[in-house]
């Protein structure tokens, strides 16, 4: 952050979250915008962390067991041993992604960036790659074997990964021009992005705790399931894009405020779905990989 208290690019070329060095008159309502966007990150971190040791355990255990075919426990028709590409493919996706999920927040720290920037360019790369290797890997799965909700799913999820891809480009290449402003811009855009594939699994799961099958239909044909196949990052990518635009310049107290509460609720949506799956899905899948 700046000495305005915002969220700034730095040097490295990547978004950065440190300290309010403190200006006179930042007000209590700057210090909840920079601490809001704190607990997000955080929980955002962990939830991340505890996914991705779910995607490592399950499916690369299992694999590596030479039981694949049950990642079709995650969702049907994920293994298909008569097509290697596509399963290559989606296990290519899933890595990749527990990879996003790690390496994402760590890239929002100034610290860590003005510490060790040799290790921040390092993990930016890891990460661009990553992304562009987990939206490849999903869109040649659709292509080969399409999704199991149809035509609708296939336009939704396509559209996630090419985005995925093309977020990934535009990150390395402005980062590669010195384009500070614009690299950090679109670093927050993928990194919105990236977490969606995961939300996209706690949103669904809270849904079926809080609503049971109402709105869901067999093969994902219920309109729940229509309106999920862009809910788990069109929203993403909102938020981005106003902390994108409350961060360039000064809008007021009502805007900051506004913001702050969206990041809050944001945070705490997470804390809970994070407690619910970790508890009855990701924790007991992670214990039967190894059994």
């Amino acid at each position: 952050m700046d000495r305005e208290g915002r969220l700034t690019v730095t040097a490295g070329g990547s978004s950065a979250i440190d300290r309010t060095n403190g200006r006179p008159g930042i007000g209590r309502h700057g210090i909840v915008l920079r601490w809001s966007v704190w607990l997000l990150v955080a929980a955002s971190w962990v939830s991340g962390a505890i996914f991705a040791a779910y995607i490592l355990a399950f499916f690369g255990g299992v694999a590596l067991k030479g039981s694949g075919h049950r990642w079709n426990e995650a969702l049907p028709g994920l293994h298909d041993a008569g097509s290697l590409l596509t399963t290559v493919a989606i296990g290519a996706h899933f890595i990749a992604g527990g990879v996003l999920l790690v390496l994402g927040p760590i890239q929002l720290i100034g610290r860590v960036r003005r510490a060790a920037p040799a290790l921040h360019r390092g993990l930016g790369r890891a990460y661009v790659v990553s992304a562009g290797v987990a939206g490849l890997g999903g869109l040649v799965f659709i292509a080969g074997k399409g999704t199991i909700g149809g035509p609708l799913m296939d336009v939704g999820f396509g559209l996630y990964g090419g985005l995925m891809v093309a977020c990934a480009a535009m990150v390395y290449g402005h980062a590669r021009r010195g384009d500070h402003e614009r690299h950090r811009a679109w670093a927050i855009r993928l990194f919105a992005l990236t977490i969606g594939s995961w939300l996209y699994r706690m949103e669904y799961g809270l849904w079926s705790v809080l609503f049971g099958s109402l709105g869901r239909g067999a093969g994902f044909s219920g309109w729940f399931d229509a309106v999920m196949v862009f809910f788990f990052y069109v929203p993403n990518l909102v938020i981005a894009e106003t902390f994108i635009r409350v961060g360039r310049k000064e809008y007021g107290l009502a805007v900051d405020l506004a913001t702050a509460a969206l990041l809050l609720a944001a945070a705490i949506f997470v804390t809970v779905a994070t407690s619910i799956f970790t508890t009855s899905i990701w924790g007991p899948r992670m214990v039967s990989a190894f059994n």
